[in-house]
């Protein structure tokens, strides 16, 4: 992947929310049609007191739900289909190769790297799709209820709206355990930045690490990990 697309995605990730987020919101398109809900609820019980009351319209729901959440879940599952399918393919190849057992020695080693590139490329599918499946986990039922509500007058009671919205927010909670739990490469990253990239923590990342060393850059500088 080169640097422009990763340029490109990252500039969507912050483009697409204001479109869907914030200039909907700031311009009140989210209200069109049910400012007098939102009025009754303002001044709800006869209190003297006003509160601020978020509430979307029915097109708003859809569209924001679909584009921020449906749209990638299904392409997510689309592409981990692919994934599942690679990797059983790589698992069939790396039971065939164990299978052949009288080839030579640079054979032999060739074989090994292929296995063994095969892993990782399956080691790291799999923690991604436990990644994924977190996401969709914590944030489905906050989606679903966001679409269910205005199509059933906005009865949704508040307390299972702050629970959906709470479980998403758990999945911002997860994300950095997760990486850190699953990923050694992240772990190791992750110290590195907490350490502030001291050559002392550096140094004793490296020889404690048993796999192959590559080089990343933090904050300008080139690290070893």
């Amino acid at each position: 992947m080169t640097p422009m697309r990763v340029a490109l995605m990252i500039g969507g990730c912050w483009v697409i929310p204001t479109f869907i987020s914030f200039l909907p919101i700031m311009q009140g398109w989210n209200s069109i049609g049910i400012d007098h809900l939102i009025e009754q609820r303002r001044h709800s019980e006869g209190s003297n007191s006003t509160s601020c009351v978020f509430m979307v319209n029915k097109p708003y729901a859809l569209t924001c739900s679909v584009v921020a959440f449906y749209i990638p879940l299904v392409l997510m599952v689309l592409a981990y289909q692919r994934i599942y399918i690679t990797a059983r393919a790589h698992a069939l190849q790396i039971s065939m190769l164990q299978r052949a057992g009288g080839a030579a020695a640079s054979t032999d080693s060739a074989d090994h790297q292929r296995n063994h590139r095969m892993r990782t490329e399956t080691k790291a599918a799999k923690t991604l799709c436990i990644i994924m499946g977190c996401f969709c986990l914590c944030w489905a039922p906050f989606f679903v209820t966001n679409v269910v509500d205005p199509f059933i007058d906005y009865t949704v009671p508040d307390k299972l709206w702050a629970a959906c919205l709470w479980l998403g927010y758990i999945n911002s909670m997860l994300n950095p355990i997760l990486y850190a739990f699953l990923n050694k490469s992240f772990r190791r990253a992750f110290l590195i930045i907490l350490c502030c990239g001291r050559k002392r923590y550096r140094r004793s990342s490296i020889l404690g690490s048993g796999a192959p060393c590559t080089a990343t850059q933090i904050n300008g500088s080139t690290h070893v990990l």
